[in-house]
């Protein structure tokens, strides 16, 4: 390296070498990292890309405003007086005359009706190619046929003539004098004014004729109307365009269309309206009638029948109320006479069978409601009971072969089976005598109950269907009065509170919002490119990259000082230099423990800084009062005799050799407790020389009679220098240089140290300003060590 080494003074804080070994250390704690420290980097390494991206940006921009146009933007407002229909005018069969609801109003405004009109009375259709040649078409109109596409006028003020071309094939359409209908052919309604024939020459005039519809299209969607507010009756619209007072002629013109057309649409719809109620109250009239009369045929046929509520037919009672109560009572006696026969029918055939009791009898209700007749039967089966009781008592006394036994047993058994179902038998005809005689009374009763309520509920029919004609007649005669009376005096739902007014200052004026979007796609896009460079960048950047992706702890830092050098008269650089060595002297102590440190000194790759570090490494511990040799272990193109201005050999390889003594090829410096070993001769043999035994034999030699030995070695890409040389001294420490360092080069060739009995100490961060992701790696000024005179001491300097 071209860089050396000016000595300076030493000092001895012999404190320093009683710090703890690097294993015991407490873990630091982890400070959270600001997750804009990258991108502000970035920023700051590319700064000049960034400025020149968004001065190119803006550049851009400024030109892209040259062709933009200013808009004026016109507004109007409108109210709508109708609500969509009252609530007493929604009621009825036919609701209220209201035109549209009022949500409606947007579309209608945005019809092709209105718009085509607008197109037609303004002459949108027709656009000269220059603005100023707009006069020249004053009176513009289509027929009902025309051509559409680009033309081009020539007006012939010589000879007082004009021709009509189409464009681009320039093909003829027309020609004629100036009094003359020009573009008659295709459709045009126009003459040219007789101003634009004075003078001589000719002068071309070209136009684009488009179609209405097309252009009509196009006006409804530059038509901006915000979304109606609910409840509010107001209706905001605006439009945009280059000519401000083109701007509000459109707008007001569309306006007046719109009033118009609401008018007539209301106009007949009310008339429409109108003759609906008069069809309706004329059909109206002929249900009414038809109902009336119905009514009155029913009540003349039934006025001698008798009804709810006045008298009955002959042979029934007075009052209709116990007409209907006999009715009833004679049902309810005739469905108790059906069951009781049914029920005795059932029990007698049980008895029959011996399969039931007799005094089951007596349950039916006929029997026990001590009906005539059933007098016999109730007697017979108490007489039964009777003689059953009278037999169980003779049977105590005497066997069934005694003669009163035998007379009982008679008399129950004829009571059993002869008289119970004789007078049974009796009592089921008497019922069912009864039975039919009460069927045939009910039956007629039934028939002349039967049609009263048919003959009411036909009149209560009657009078609804005549009550109901009757009110949708009289409901449509006051809205046939109604409707008249609004189509009389039928004025629109839209009123025009706010007329378009052409504006003084554009409304809308791009440039500015072009240059400023011109600035921040600028700074974007230079910041987004910014980043993107940054995280492609291959070389050691930041702190993290080293500790990270590389895994090394970073034993220290060294600043980035000016090529001539440290300026000795700047005490800011050369504290910060000395510091820094210090700070990278106390981390090798502490990794090293107990015992004479041995430390290689390496790069990933040439020009890192590894020789400078090194050098001002070992006259740090020197300045620390440490016996400290520093042996040059590049053999190739070691240096460090050209830093302390010394002769090159003999060396290390001539040690190594064979044929020097080690008191040979030390060298005294101008630091008392500093020895320095160069390179030695250089030989083709020096990488087996570094690899043999007599390495490691010097290095335990050189440990024997010195405090610290550090060697410098070649880089770890210019072969298998350094590995055997960290591997002689089992200690190593790496240079990477921020900015230069290749990150994937420095993972590669580090990788072979997990096979090598080797303690990478940590990485050295060379080249570093103290500030950004740095900022945090430098040092206070103002705190240096002094003399009790004022001057500085343990000062490392480089040239």
């Amino acid at each position: 390296m071209a860089d050396q080494l000016l000595p300076t003074s030493r000092v001895q804080p012999a404190n320093e070498l009683q710090l703890q070994s690097w294993q015991d250390l407490s873990p630091a704690p982890s400070v959270p990292k600001s997750p804009i420290e990258r991108p502000l980097a970035a920023v700051r390494r590319y700064k000049w890309l960034i400025v020149a991206i968004v001065l190119v940006a803006i550049g851009g921009g400024v030109v892209a405003t040259r062709f933009l146009t200013p808009a004026y933007e016109v507004q109007a407002r409108l109210m709508i007086t109708s609500d969509g229909g009252s609530a007493d005018s929604r009621s009825g069969p036919i609701r209220s005359p209201g035109l549209v609801n009022p949500d409606d109003w947007a579309q209608l405004l945005r019809t092709f009706t209105i718009a085509d009109a607008v197109v037609r009375k303004l002459s949108l259709y027709l656009q000269p190619a220059n603005s100023a040649d707009a006069p020249l078409f004053k009176g513009f109109t289509l027929a009902d046929a025309y051509a559409a596409g680009q033309f081009e006028l020539t007006i012939d003020r010589t000879r007082k003539r004009w021709t009509l071309a189409v464009r681009p094939s320039g093909t003829l359409a027309d020609s004629g004098a100036a009094v003359d209908s020009v573009g008659r052919k295709l459709g045009f309604q126009w003459q040219v004014p007789a101003w634009a024939f004075a003078g001589a020459g000719e002068n071309k005039v070209k136009f684009t004729v488009a179609t209405p519809r097309e252009t009509a299209k196009a006006l409804i969607d530059r038509l901006q109307m915000p979304a109606r507010a609910p409840e509010s009756n107001f209706l905001r619209l605006s439009l945009e365009d280059p000519d401000r007072q083109l701007a509000a002629n459109i707008l007001n013109t569309w306006l007046r269309e719109f009033i118009d057309v609401a008018a007539d649409l209301k106009k007949k719809k009310l008339t429409d309206f109108a003759n609906t109620l008069a069809g309706q109250l004329t059909t109206a009239k002929m249900s009414l009638d038809s109902a009336e009369v119905e009514l009155q045929t029913l009540r003349v046929r039934t006025i001698v029948l008798p009804s709810e509520g006045g008298p009955v037919s002959a042979g029934l009672q007075e009052t209709r109320d116990p007409v209907i109560k006999e009715y009833f009572n004679k049902k309810i006696e005739y469905d108790d006479i059906r069951r009781d026969a049914q029920l005795l029918r059932s029990l007698m055939a049980a008895v029959a069978r011996d399969s039931l009791p007799s005094d089951a009898l007596l349950l039916i209700s006929t029997v026990a409601s001590g009906a005539p007749v059933a007098q016999a039967l109730r007697t017979a089966v108490a007489d039964y009971h009777g003689a059953r009781a009278n037999l169980a008592v003779a049977r105590q006394k005497y066997q069934d072969e005694h003669p009163d036994v035998k007379a009982l047993i008679a008399q129950v058994n004829s009571l059993k089976n002869e008289k119970i179902p004789q007078y049974a038998s009796d009592l089921l005809a008497s019922l069912r005598v009864r039975e039919v005689a009460d069927s045939v009374r009910i039956a007629s009763e039934t028939v002349n109950l039967e049609q009263i309520p048919q003959r009411t509920i036909e009149e209560d029919r009657l009078r609804r269907r005549r009550d109901i004609a009757s009110g949708l007649y009289t409901d449509l005669q006051n809205r046939f009065a109604a409707a008249q009376l609004a189509e009389a005096s039928a004025t629109p739902d839209i009123r025009i509170l706010d007329t378009a007014i052409a504006p003084l200052a554009p409304t809308k004026n791009t440039a500015p919002k072009v240059m400023l979007m011109a600035l921040a796609g600028g700074i974007g896009g230079a910041l987004a490119l910014a980043i993107l460079l940054d995280s492609m960048d291959g070389r050691l950047r930041y702190p993290e990259q080293a500790t990270d992706e590389l895994g090394l702890p970073i034993a220290g830092t060294v600043p980035r000082f000016p090529k001539a050098g440290v300026n000795q008269d700047s005490p800011e650089q050369m504290f910060q230099l000395v510091e820094s060595f210090r700070t990278l002297r106390m981390s090798v102590v502490n990794a090293n423990g107990d015992g004479p440190i041995s430390i290689a000194v390496s790069s990933p790759a040439p020009g890192e800084g590894k020789s400078l570090i090194s050098a001002n490494l070992a006259m740090s511990f020197a300045d620390a009062g440490l016996r400290t040799v520093l042996v040059d272990g590049d053999t190739r193109r070691g240096a460090l005799h050209e830093m302390f201005e010394m002769a090159s050999t003999p060396g290390l390889t001539d040690i190594l050799v064979g044929g020097v003594s080690l008191a040979e090829i030390t060298r005294p410096t101008s630091h008392e407790a500093l020895t320095v070993i160069t390179c030695g001769t250089r030989r083709r043999r020096s990488p087996e020389l570094l690899t043999s035994p007599q390495l490691v034999a010097l290095v335990a030699q050189l440990r024997a009679n010195y405090d610290v030995v550090i060697f410098d070695t070649p880089p770890l890409a210019a072969g298998i220098d350094g590995y055997s040389i960290a591997t002689a001294t089992g200690n190593l420490l790496v240079v990477l240089r921020v900015g230069q360092t290749i990150r994937r080069l420095a993972a590669e060739k580090l990788r072979m140290f997990e096979r090598l009995p080797v303690s990478v100490v940590g990485a050295v961060l060379n080249g570093i300003q103290a500030h950004g992701e740095y900022g945090y790696y430098g040092y206070v000024a103002g705190y240096e060590a002094r003399d009790a005179d004022g001057s500085s001491s343990g000062v490392v300097a480089l040239r």
